[in-house]
């Protein structure tokens, strides 16, 4: 039997015997002494708490195809499948799909000439390259961090009020990223950054704090124990891919973490948040001159106060003597020293998992913020570890993880076959009947792009987009429909209307109200931490591409963007302005029928050739090629 089910089957039996849970709290209530359960060898043979060890790098037959070793790990289970991976994807599908993937814009015509053209060897690592040294690389991999941060510029609640300076933080994440700040210093910063004596440094501190808050409430002591529960489950999720949270109340039903370890872990940040005042935001962690002494509250109850105890680590994820030996005088430092340490085997493990999801849509482990026994392990295990120790021993760098899997052959596969490759199409046809949910990579996965990503690439080939790096954040124009939902002076239009089309990284985060594109198209609420946004299919996404001011005015933008280069008004003329269109809008040329089809709709009416372009900008902005990764 499985070591997770002989844990959920033992959970049944506890669950089913209300005595012994009653005498476990009885048992806690009457003595001053924390009572938890040991962690033994069967906590510890969970897959994900298991050390970092070297791993073998397995062997395959087709090693021509292999470009690093990601690929080995791939196509063994392949191979071992009777499954060959899907031959390389175009350079026009290669160019959209890396420039979308790293920088969240789409190709240039004049990038995707260049790139057609450059025949030299590693013209597709210079892109690479390229990609990464660009300042919207920042602007584009930033958003992902945010929604891990739960980051919004306002409280949320009922008033929902301005957390003035908050975009702060969102410029140090992006500035981070571009530096190629190694990991362990990005996330020690958003720990310990207060204690540096550098301001920017404390401003990263912003991190532990971004959740929603409450500053009007009475009971600001109960506001601030539930903001420190907050941050606990935000690092617990986040760090340690580890459901934190649900031990506020009691020990986790089926993990091995005890109410006493969430406790500890909350401990860690005890001094660091103030005693809060009524109306008064608290934006980042400061070292107050008194020490604090944590407590365990049973029943997650302010109210009910428990045992003492030192700020530590959760046990489970400590190996060797490392619990025992943590410098409880100073825990935030020792804390974010302890999470890069050798002896713990999840921080390096959860981020490459993470990168691995943004950059194929799916993580190798199916919930990316849930490393615990419930949760279904790696597709790859064998890969993942190897990921996670190239990931430390390349001193935390998140690009060099980024250039590896970029590089690679799975990578570079195409995700599908159309007609022109017969000859491919058997290999194919047989990976999509072994391998339907694609969980063993034979082709690159589609994606769907995010609305943030949406409402920049429609910007962009319209000619409108405002590059403008940095600085604090801007309110476009909201529908009057929704402008009527907010209280008075809650969204400012500004009145440059430039900045109406900066980026998207760039526009207010309320919590309360998320931008119309951003919304229908699954933006987190920012109430908590998203590892996972949600991939919806509705009629309202449509509604909103086909009507919205938005896509209206970037039709227009497209269609003067192209009338603004001479042409003929001839069948020439209008294949120039189709080929044109598609060129801008799709990174591709259209086949001899789409050409054909939208050359006879701009020809019917010479008079009204803008009325009829604009039909065809609207047509392809509303294709599910617009807005899909292949």
């Amino acid at each position: 039997m499985k070591r997770s089910t002989l844990k959920i089957t033992a959970l049944i039996f506890a669950l089913i015997s209300p005595a012994s849970l009653v005498a476990t709290e009885n048992e806690s209530i009457a003595t001053k002494e924390v009572v938890e359960p040991e962690i033994d060898e069967f906590d510890r043979d969970h897959w994900s708490f298991q050390p970092l060890k070297p791993v073998k790098l397995p062997t395959v037959q087709a090693s021509e195809w292999v470009e690093n070793p990601i690929d080995l790990f791939i196509l063994r289970q392949l191979e071992e499948n009777d499954l060959v991976p899907t031959p390389r994807a175009s350079r026009t599908v290669l160019l959209r799909r890396l420039k979308y993937d790293l920088l969240g814009l789409p190709p240039t015509p004049d990038e995707l000439a260049a790139f057609e053209a450059d025949q030299k060897p590693g013209a597709y690592h210079r892109l690479v390259e390229r990609f990464l040294s660009s300042p919207a690389y920042g602007e584009r991999w930033a958003q992902h961090w945010l929604d891990l941060a739960r980051f919004a510029e306002t409280d949320g609640f009922e008033h929902d009020k301005v957390r003035t300076g908050a975009w702060k933080y969102r410029q140090w994440v992006i500035n981070a990223l571009n530096d190629d700040l190694s990991y362990d210093r990005f996330v020690e910063l958003q720990l310990v950054g207060d204690q540096t004596g550098n301001k920017d440094d404390a401003i990263a501190t912003m991190f532990c704090l971004a959740g929603p808050d409450m500053p009007d409430i009475n009971e600001q002591d109960l506001r601030r124990h539930d903001k420190l529960n907050e941050i606990a489950s935000t690092i617990g999720a986040t760090l340690l891919g580890l459901q934190m949270h649900c031990a506020q109340c009691h020990d986790h039903k089926y993990d091995p973490i005890s109410q006493a370890d969430f406790y500890r872990l909350r401990g860690i940040f005890e001094s660091a948040v103030p005693v809060m005042k009524r109306d008064r935001p608290v934006l980042q962690l400061t070292k107050q001159k008194q020490s604090v002494s944590p407590y365990l509250y049973r029943r997650g109850e302010l109210s009910n106060q428990g045992p003492q105890v030192e700020p530590k680590p959760p046990r489970i994820a400590c190996l060797g003597r490392v619990h025992e030996t943590f410098d409880t005088d100073h825990p935030r430092k020792a804390f974010a020293r302890w999470l890069f340490h050798e002896d713990n085997p999840l921080t390096a493990r959860v981020m490459v998992n993470r990168v691995w999801q943004y950059h194929f849509g799916k993580s190798l482990c199916e919930n990316p913020s849930d490393f615990g026994v419930v949760a279904v392990g790696p597709s790859h295990p064998q890969l993942l570890d190897w990921l996670a120790l190239e990931f430390r021993e390349s001193g935390w760098s998140l690009k060099h993880l980024h250039r590896l899997i970029l590089t690679s052959a799975i990578y570079q596969q195409a995700s599908y076959l159309g007609s022109d490759r017969l000859a491919d199409r058997p290999a194919y046809e047989s990976a999509l009947s072994v391998d339907p949910s694609n969980n063993l990579y034979s082709r690159f996965p589609r994606k769907r792009l995010e609305g943030e990503v949406i409402r920049d690439a429609l910007l962009a080939v319209s000619g409108q987009l405002n590059l403008e790096f940095g600085g604090p954040s801007v309110m476009p124009p909201l529908p009057p429909e929704l402008l009527k939902t907010l209280l008075k002076g809650q969204w400012k239009t500004d009145s440059d209307s430039r900045s109406h089309h900066r980026r998207s990284i760039y526009v207010f985060a309320r919590r309360n109200l998320r931008y119309p594109i951003f919304d229908v198209f699954d933006r987190p609420d920012a109430g908590a931490s998203c590892a996972r946004r949600n991939q919806s299919t509705t009629a309202i996404q449509s509604l909103q591409m086909l009507n919205s001011e938005l896509t209206l005015q970037a039709a227009a933008g497209l269609c003067d963007r192209l009338l603004a280069v001479e042409f003929d008004r001839s069948l020439t003329g209008y294949q120039m302005l189709v080929d044109r269109l598609f060129l801008i809008t799709l990174s591709r040329h259209p086949s001899p029928q789409e050409r054909d089809r939208f050359c006879n709709v701009l020809s019917q009416d010479e008079l009204q050739l803008r009325d009829s372009l604009l039909t065809a900008c609207m047509a392809v902005l509303n294709s599910n090629e617009f807005v899909y990764i292949d």
